[in-house]
């Protein structure tokens, strides 16, 4: 099957930042996989629900890791679904809104929502949603404040961009703290069970109270 390479794909955040040739990029994207992976896999789920999947690299890791798992996916860009599709070809992926999952109440056992909340216009919205269609557990990460726009500061990038470091898409920025308040407050049918991360993002996972 030809690679699938339009401009809308290679042009997302998302696969830039997953194909980046930087070094120290590169180390700090495997030690967040790491530590994601390690949370999924110790959760042991039945499915798993990749809540805007991107272009599917982190659904190719996990399968991996669980080649038996039963995993679906979504993103709102139809390019990047056909991505993930194309590097996964054993599971199911489809364009859809995350303020609008198109799947029944608890129908993943686990979900996983990995750098998308922090772009949404309506954060608590799409964490309803996640929480909706979780079944056992959500896994979701956000970028660590401040050290995510500082880290970026650090190196000179997004220096016009407020707050300084930012990524120019970025909506929310939370603490680990907060970010665990904000889950917690959005979705009271779960509890965190594990609040962590890998610098510079957060990682928490909950599971139904």
């Amino acid at each position: 099957m030809a690679q699938v390479e339009t401009p809308s794909t290679l042009d997302t955040s998302n696969y830039v930042k997953h194909t980046s040739g930087n070094p120290i990029q590169r180390m700090l994207i495997d030690r967040f996989h790491g530590v994601i992976l390690e949370r999924i896999v110790e959760l042991s789920p039945v499915s798993f629900l990749d809540a805007g999947c991107g272009e599917g690299f982190v659904a190719q890791l996990l399968l991996e890791r669980l080649p038996n798992l039963e995993l679906t996916g979504f993103d709102h860009n139809p390019d990047s679904v056909a991505m993930a599709q194309e590097k996964n070809p054993t599971c199911a992926f489809q364009a859809a809104s995350i303020y609008e999952i198109p799947l029944a109440d608890r129908s993943s056992d686990v979900v996983g929502c990995f750098e998308v909340l922090e772009h949404m216009v309506e954060p608590s919205k799409a964490l309803s949603e996640l929480g909706r269609v979780a079944g056992r557990a959500m896994v979701i990460s956000v970028p660590h404040e401040p050290y995510f726009c500082l880290a970026n500061a650090s190196r000179g990038k997004n220096l016009d961009i407020r707050p300084r470091g930012s990524d120019p898409d970025h909506k929310n920025f939370w603490t680990k703290r907060a970010f665990g308040e904000f889950l917690v407050e959005t979705c009271p049918q779960f509890e965190v069970t594990w609040l962590g991360g890998s610098l510079p993002w957060t990682v928490c996972v909950a599971t139904r109270a």
